[in-house]
């Protein structure tokens, strides 16, 4: 049995990466284990030579170009270095133009859509959109998903048909937030059942075998990874936790810190599993501190000021693990009581694991 993952390709974004190369480390228990390379908004093969064309020459002129420039090549050649190592996505690819392709003569038995927002209406065509729902696929050929995420709390009304079309050919739906859920019953009446996000499922022994030594022996560190901005109040609680603990700052994608801006993936696990405690607002962040057992504050953004406007993804997280008071405008979050979350973890693991095994069934 060949599984095909249909799920966003993004080298670039840490957390799109991980939970490929769990969900395909979650899979290949059933089976042997391929991913479709999924170029995104890719209306043409010329759009297609021009992206190949900048991968292959950015590391050339990366010497040439200003710091900021010359520091994200470096990220980008990690994050590629990872996918090229650890996610096998050299079989198939799939685009707006052409449809799936299959190289070298390569076949599939069953696919299964997720993790990430791969659902996501607001970020591609409506075409895309159908793609990510397995309209390419045969009617002999069963599909399921595993913590696909739409993202968003509502979708446009011209994606609805969309998903009323093609959910139903699924033989089993499952989604990584509340949300998600409810959005799908109120469009197509289906049921679908949340589980856990792909990167939970694996173990943190296992997570650690990936990492390199990114971080030197002995450094003692508070780390920082915010996809939006922290306010200076959130900024003076991370300076004061880091100077009460004799702590530096490091900062994951953050040009004040150059030595960790260029962090792969695997550098990303190693960054949270060697922390002496995480400030966030990234769901991937908030998983990867669980599982390495690490204290977290997770600093709202601005736009999202209490606990009620956080996205939904968060929200899912934070009921499963009865961790809402992490979640904070500024200060510490209370310190998070593991044993309680790693008997939870272990319920919803079991809960996903079981899910899954019913769905794989031939």
């Amino acid at each position: 049995m060949t599984n095909l993952i249909v799920t966003i390709t993004d080298h670039a974004n840490y957390g799109n990466r991980l939970q490929n190369y769990a969900l395909q480390t979650l899979l290949s228990q059933y089976g042997d284990v391929t991913t479709a390379y999924m170029y995104l908004d890719m209306t043409s093969g010329l759009k297609k030579v021009i992206r190949t064309g900048k991968q292959i020459i950015r590391p050339l002129y990366a010497p040439f170009v200003d710091n900021k420039r010359s520091l994200e090549i470096k990220r980008r050649k990690h994050c590629n270095a990872f996918s090229k190592a650890y996610i096998h996505e050299n079989d198939f690819t799939l685009s707006d133009y052409k449809g799936l392709s299959s190289k070298r003569g390569k076949q599939y038995n069953r696919v299964v859509i997720g993790s990430d927002q791969v659902w996501n209406p607001q970020w591609i065509s409506d075409r895309e959109l159908a793609l990510r729902l397995g309209s390419f696929v045969p009617d002999n050929v069963p599909i399921i998903s595993y913590a696909a995420s739409i993202g968003s709390t509502e979708v446009r009304k011209s994606t609805i048909p969309i998903f009323q079309k093609y959910l139903p050919r699924m033989r089993d739906i499952s989604v990584r937030e509340f949300q998600g859920a409810e959005l799908i019953k109120s469009m197509t009446g289906l049921n679908a059942t949340v589980v856990l996000d792909p990167t939970l499922m694996i173990d943190a022994d296992k997570w650690l075998k990936i990492t390199n030594d990114f971080v030197k022996k002995n450094d003692s560190y508070v780390l920082t990874y915010f996809l939006g901005k922290p306010s200076e109040d959130q900024e003076r609680t991370i300076q004061e936790y880091a100077k009460a603990h004799n702590c530096r700052v490091r900062r994951i994608l953050d040009l004040r810190d150059q030595e960790t801006y260029i962090a792969g993936p695997q550098d990303f696990v190693e960054l949270i599993s060697k922390a002496e405690y995480v400030f966030t607002d990234s769901y991937h962040a908030c998983c990867f501190s669980m599982l390495f057992q690490k204290q977290f504050t997770v600093f709202n953004r601005a736009s999202n000021q209490r606990i009620g406007n956080m996205n939904s993804r968060m929200e899912t997280l934070f009921q499963l693990f009865h961790l809402k008071s992490t979640m904070r405008d500024t200060g510490l979050a209370p310190a998070i009581d593991y044993e309680k979350v790693n008997h939870l973890l272990s319920a919803h693991r079991a809960t996903s694991k079981k899910w899954l095994d019913s769905a794989m069934k031939a």
